[in-house]
């Protein structure tokens, strides 16, 4: 006889509920990551070196608002798998081949932001080296992810009264594996987007305390812009990534105890809210990404599948601070060692105007 009780699919309610709120993932992901994609392409203006890496991120969260949903509430729902042995051996290598793509694009656009910033582009990826990377985020993300295919088997076990079918692991391979992953997936692109952005940080403050010296209010508003974005795209990173961790640290600690009755029941919130809140990372960065630069956050709002998603205001997209009556003697003190802040010269003895963008 089966020991545990047969439910076969999850109560109407919890089904509708659990749809219900992967929906939205599904939608706002879609339209965002494909949104996204669409203007970069469409404008040859917007083809820098950064907005390539968004595009390329942008792919891989598309992939994974697209299918991944669908694969995860299929495990969920059912007590049998139902994926069969080809999806056993899918599920995990797809979903997590994509979500390493993203984090390494995550990595490079930090690195892009902080040598255009605080190297003065000494460091700055030439379009040559952004090509291979692009191509090196999927060879690498799909290498480290292969494993999975291998490790994850699916079997059908006849009982008495019913037939068990289910995907597992090989528990002594995969171990260790589990936390190189994380390793790779969380704990390395964090650091080097904590490492990064504090750089930034550093210089934009440096810059401010010399604007307050020279009187320029308006560029110390732009210091606490910039912060506020950097800051939301760690936090986001930080809740959406970390219970994943907590999963692997928590299903090794099970494995080295005596298999009890209801383990499984016992992990199962975790599991959830885990490999949930991935998916809702792959719907946010483009969002994230998007908003923090004027020209990207303008071309999102014109374009009709993006435009319901952002939110629109009174004023212009892009606002054009006017300063004059500034002296040549005074204007070398005011010049940006970052391209958050561009100053055009229309002669010798002004500046007439400063705008600002938000990389």
């Amino acid at each position: 006889m089966f020991p545990r009780e047969i439910w076969e699919i999850r109560p109407m309610w919890e089904i509708i509920v659990k749809i219900i709120s992967i929906l939205p993932i599904i939608i706002i992901g879609s339209f965002a990551n494909g949104g996204l994609i669409y203007v970069i392409l469409k404008e040859k203006s917007l083809h820098t070196t950064t907005n390539l890496l968004i595009v390329n991120m942008c792919i891989a969260d598309l992939g994974t608002c697209l299918i991944c949903p669908w694969m995860f509430l299929c495990v969920d729902l059912f007590q049998n798998y139902i994926l069969g042995e080809i999806g056993c051996r899918l599920d995990g290598s797809l979903v997590h081949a994509l979500t390493l793509v993203a984090v390494f694009n995550l990595s490079t656009i930090s690195y892009d932001r902080v040598s255009a910033i605080v190297l003065n582009c000494s460091g700055k990826l030439t379009k040559r080296m952004m090509y291979i990377l692009l191509f090196s985020t999927w060879i690498f993300g799909i290498s480290v992810a292969i494993p999975l295919i291998y490790f994850r088997h699916y079997y059908e076990r006849q009982w008495k009264n019913y037939l068990e079918t289910y995907c597992t692991e090989d528990t002594v391979l995969i171990y260790p594996y589990w936390h190189i992953f994380a390793g790779l997936s969380v704990w390395a692109p964090l650091t080097i987007m904590a490492i990064c952005y504090t750089a930034i940080l550093i210089k934009l403050d440096r810059y401010k305390s010399q604007a307050l010296k020279n009187k320029y209010s308006i560029v110390v508003k732009y210091k606490g812009k910039v912060t506020q974005i950097l800051a939301l795209i760690v936090l986001a990173f930080i809740i959406c990534r970390v219970p994943f961790t907590a999963l692997i640290i928590r299903r090794a600690q099970l494995l080295k105890e005596t298999p009890k009755t209801g383990q499984a029941e016992a992990i199962y919130p975790l599991w959830y809210i885990s490999r949930y809140l991935v998916l809702v990372n792959a719907a946010i960065n483009p969002l994230l990404y998007g908003c923090s630069s004027s020209s990207l956050r303008k071309e999102l709002m014109l374009c009709s599948a993006t435009s319901w998603l952002m939110q629109k205001k009174k004023q212009k997209v892009l606002k054009t601070c006017i300063i004059s009556g500034l002296k040549t003697q005074n204007s070398h003190n005011l010049k940006p060692q970052f391209p958050c802040i561009r100053i055009f010269y229309k002669d010798r003895n002004t500046i007439p105007h400063i705008s600002s963008t938000i990389i």
